[in-house]
């Protein structure tokens, strides 16, 4: 009997068995489709949705390719997830519930003079109570102490949590590890895929952004970084990080063209319990969109230190910091 004759056979005898295959089919459909509406309705900046319509098949594990939490500014469509919660919070950061902090954590919290957020004594930040004070706190730059403003390096939470103009990064997969490129200061992070074990803290210097490993748990990439050094800030309102810190990244590809992030920092050194960020999310650009006069790719957007060092002069001056007293004239 031909392979044709039996497939007939058997469904002449199991007309139910085909029918419960198909019905099981349509309804994995519809589930799809209904995941996908849910998806974009939830498509909220800080939100879990993604508000990309793009229903092309796409490897959930290829995270490689240019990437922009402001996709409108290179021409894109906009992406509502990418940006963060304008309404919760003031400009960008890690966000999240802070915890409580540790008293070594105060100490560290008191010693950082922000120059973002809501300004310290206003009536925004009065209004507010509902935000922890690192986010109501802000002074005037000129008497900050912002690592930033001295291009000293950002620390691997802040370059992935930074949005508004330049938040563009690029990923580039190789059989061994993961290259996270940032636009912004133009600074890069491995993500090593070879299976290596964490580093012992006490056994290696501390880095900016830290030693990272990488495994996949099903579609996640899961990244634990630890051996930060402490000079850095979580983010830009002056939140503190412990060389004892562990970060853990769960990042995934909801759609062909989104890639999303959640971060928890468990740090008992500075805060009581694990800090759970919100959601951060990047839209894929097309290489031909991030280019100028026909070249693509990240700009070179670094921070010089010598250019900085002339914005602070007026800052300051502006600032009444540093202006020369002029003896009063005599009677």
């Amino acid at each position: 009997m031909s392979n044709t004759q039996t497939k007939m056979r058997t469904r002449a005898k199991h007309p139910q068995l085909l029918a419960l295959v198909a019905a099981l089919a349509v309804a994995g459909s519809s589930a799809t489709v209904h995941e996908a509406a849910a998806q974009r309705s939830d498509a909220r900046p800080g939100g879990f949705g993604s508000s990309d319509t793009d229903t092309r098949a796409y490897d959930k594990h290829d995270f490689s390719g240019l990437w922009s939490r402001s996709p409108q500014q290179l021409g894109q469509p906009a992406c509502p997830e990418c940006g963060d919660p304008p309404d919760l919070f003031p400009n960008y950061g890690f966000f999240g519930t802070p915890p409580a902090r540790t008293a070594e954590g105060e100490r560290r919290f008191n010693l950082n003079k922000p120059a973002r957020g809501l300004e310290l004594g206003s009536e925004a930040a009065r209004k507010r109570t509902d935000l922890d004070i690192g986010f109501r706190r802000a002074v005037l730059p000129a008497f900050g102490n912002d690592p930033e403003m001295r291009c000293e390096p950002l620390g691997l939470a802040r370059l992935i949590t930074f949005s508004g103009g330049g938040a563009n990064m690029e990923m580039v997969q190789t059989k061994d590890r993961i290259l996270q490129l940032f636009e912004w200061t133009w600074e890069s992070r491995d993500i090593w895929m070879d299976g290596r074990k964490l580093p012992k803290v006490d056994d290696y210097l501390p880095r900016f952004n830290g030693y990272s490993v990488g495994k996949w748990e099903g579609d996640t990439l899961v990244v634990t970084s630890v051996g930060f050094d402490d000079r850095q800030w979580l983010d830009q309102f002056g939140f503190p990080i412990s060389e004892q810190a562990v970060l853990e990244e769960r990042w995934d590809r909801p759609s062909p063209n989104r890639l999303r992030v959640r971060l928890k920092l468990t740090d008992p050194v500075t805060y009581t319990a694990p800090w759970e960020s919100s959601v951060k999310v990047w839209a894929l650009i097309p290489k031909e969109a991030m280019a100028i006069a026909g070249w693509s790719g990240l700009l070179e957007d670094r921070c010089v230190p010598s250019d900085e060092s002339l914005f602070n002069q007026f800052r300051d001056r502006a600032a009444g910091v540093g202006k020369k007293t002029e003896p009063a004239p005599q009677k």
